[in-house]
């Protein structure tokens, strides 16, 4: 009845008339609007004139007139309703007449002043802040108080409903309130993660979530592990995230799987660790770690969570969702009477400990998981790892994984050696081999089967000796002690023998002596040009060249036998430095210059290089010099330097 009322239309000529499309459009848009108003009201009167015409053809070839409605409303995506209001605006018109019927204008119940414009920028800024829960009476209150007018209630009603289903402004709006969501639902995902992984253990994918069911001894996390290739995956369900817990992941895939080429996990401060990227790098694997907030960069990961909660926790007493909407769901089976004075136990049915979920864990992941066709792959991972035939990096034995993946005894994992031991929280830890090693800086790991022993490795990775605290361990610290005192005394004893070998080969005590005759060396080969200068003169200064007179005249002249001296040290290429070395090795006398030898001692030495005695450094006193020459007569030469010495002294 109420269609059928509907499609009751007055008559052509008693409608009002119509005026043309552009004089609608100037009535109904304003000069001040933007131009790409103008066009849009017109693309979407054209858009609605052709949902009309489409629904008249269909009632021509006999289709009912509800049936046409409703057909075409979905495909336009309006209403029957709708559709009809634009069928019966256009009734006997012409079709410029209709084009103008079907333009959006103005006035009671619509939303005109948000057209464009100051205003309607201002509530899509409202909307971006506010989202979902931004309501039109906010709107309008915001609207008066700032431009002193607003739209009905009902027309922003419609203008922000409509707002929304726009598909560009419903993408803009989900990219603002909730980025992650946006990611996740509109992100583009159009590459390929697995491209280039073509083998088992090529990749691994590894993370951790909270556990979604609660157990009795608290609430847990579970760390897994994915085979991209194949999609095997492995979980471990412990208290907290940490690098050990994950090395123990890693330790059950490493012997039930093989060796990884490359391990993917995100940035976490557990993967990220010392301890693990150290056993990373010991086991020869690759860590790629993800960029920050990028869970799209591990998907099949995160997929299998996402499989294993709707698969098996959802399933287990205790489950409570994924999300606080999941959780709030589950607690609403039972009425608020229900719930009113009873703990999580009781609302969520818990019954399960951490041990007993790691087993049903496993169970889940080998005879039901790992059996059941993958819907990318096409095969369970069972049936595709049993179809390769190549060999694949296995561990050995197992046992070389306990020290290499066990955990560092303190933070850092690195320690002094001391006098006393290795000290960890107030307990030394000693071994024989400590003796000869005190003071050394070693990396120390906890044995994860006898928390009294120590795994002790070099900085460069080399296993040394395993510690123990005797008092747990039930060793004899006497005889650590005596066995480290013994290979310490061993030690140093080759220490000091290597000492001496090398101190008699490279003689460093005249390591210095060298270096002054090389400076002298390199010093004689340039020669400074005398600069002009001024005698300074003062009243002492003058006194003192009186005194120095005076001696003179009082001893004999030297400059004869100086000039001769110099005479043979050049014809001999002999140093000064030499001269005064050689008597400082002979007598232990320190000569400043020749000039301050007596007559005598200037004589015997001028008599000394007449002989043709040269010579280079002694080694020892007493010992023959280098020059064959200088050998034969170095007995005469020490015993004129005796001779001058006691003239000297005398």
């Amino acid at each position: 009845m109420i269609a059928a009322l509907a499609d009751i239309a007055p008559a052509s000529g008693s409608q009002k008339p119509r005026k043309p499309v552009a004089a609608q459009l100037m009535t109904t848009h304003k000069p001040g609007d933007a131009p790409a108003s103008a066009a849009a009201a017109l693309a979407r009167a054209r858009s609605r004139l052709d949902a009309v015409a489409r629904a008249e053809r269909l009632v021509a070839t006999g289709t009912p007139q509800a049936d046409a409605d409703a057909q075409v409303a979905r495909s336009a995506g309006v209403s029957p309703h709708t559709l009809r209001r634009w069928r019966l605006a256009c009734r006997g018109l012409s079709s410029e007449a209709r084009l103008a019927a079907l333009i959006d204008r103005p006035g009671r119940g619509r939303c005109g002043p948000l057209t464009g414009g100051e205003m309607r920028d201002c509530v899509e800024a409202l909307v971006y802040e506010h989202g979902p829960h931004l309501t039109a009476p906010h709107v309008q209150r915001v609207l008066e108080a700032r431009y002193g007018e607003a739209p009905s209630k009902r027309a922003l009603q419609r203008w922000l409903q409509a707002w929304r289903a726009d598909p560009a402004n419903a993408r803009a709006l989900s990219a603002v309130s909730d980025p992650d969501g946006h990611r996740s639902r509109r992100g583009p995902a159009l590459g390929n993660r697995e491209a280039g992984v073509d083998a088992p253990n090529a990749l691994w994918e590894l993370d951790s979530t909270p556990a979604d069911v609660l157990c009795t001894d608290g609430r847990h996390v579970i760390v897994g592990a994915i085979d991209v290739w194949s999609r095997r995956a492995r979980v471990l369900v412990v208290p907290v995230s940490r690098a050990v817990a994950i090395c123990a992941l890693l330790r059950r895939c490493l012997i039930d799987w093989g060796v990884a080429g490359t391990v993917r996990t995100d940035e976490g401060k557990d993967y990220t660790s010392k301890h693990l990227t150290r056993v990373l790098a010991d086991l020869g694997i690759v860590h790629d770690i993800c960029p920050p907030y990028t869970p799209e960069a591990k998907p099949f990961i995160e997929r299998f969570f996402g499989t294993l909660t709707r698969d098996l926790f959802a399933h287990l007493p205790g489950f409570t969702g994924h999300s606080v909407a999941d959780r709030k769901k589950i607690e609403a089976k039972k009425s608020l009477a229900q719930r009113r004075g009873r703990d999580e136990r009781e609302t969520f049915d818990i019954q399960l400990t951490g041990a007993e979920l790691q087993q049903k864990c496993d169970q889940w992941c080998d005879a039901v998981y790992g059996r059941r066709d993958h819907g990318t792959t096409g095969e369970s991972p069972f049936a595709r790892m049993a179809g390769w035939t190549s060999p694949l990096r296995q561990i050995a034995d197992p046992r070389l994984l306990d020290a290499l993946l066990a955990e560092p005894a303190v933070e850092g994992g690195r320690r002094t050696i001391g006098k006393n031991g290795i000290t960890i929280q107030w307990v030394n830890y000693i071994a024989p081999e400590m003796g000869r090693r005190i003071g050394e800086r070693v990396e120390v790991r906890l044995d994860p089967a006898d928390p009294a022993r120590l795994f002790v490795f070099a900085l460069d990775g080399a296993f040394l000796f395993m510690a123990e605290d005797p008092e747990r361990s039930g060793g004899d610290q006497a005889t650590i002690a005596s066995h480290a005192k013994a290979s310490a005394k061993k030690a140093d004893g080759k220490a000091r023998r290597h000492a001496r070998g090398l101190k008699k080969q490279h003689m460093p005590e005249r390591a210095m002596d060298d270096v002054l005759k090389a400076a002298d060396r390199k010093a004689s080969n340039v020669i400074a040009l005398p600069r002009p200068g001024e005698t300074h003169e003062t009243p002492a200064l003058k006194q003192a060249v009186r005194a120095a007179d005076a001696r003179d005249a009082l001893m004999p002249d030297k400059t004869d036998l100086l000039r001769r001296i110099e005479a043979r040290r050049v014809e001999f290429e002999i140093s000064h430095g030499d001269i005064g070395c050689l008597v400082l090795n002979a007598l232990g006398l320190r000569v400043v210059s020749l000039q301050s030898l007596s007559v005598a001692s200037l004589e015997a030495l001028l008599d000394l290089l007449d002989n043709g005695v040269t010579w280079t450094e002694p080694v020892e006193i007493g010992t023959a010099y280098e020059n064959p020459a200088a050998a034969e007569a170095g007995g005469a030469f020490m015993a004129a330097c005796k001779k001058l010495y006691l003239e000297d002294q005398s």
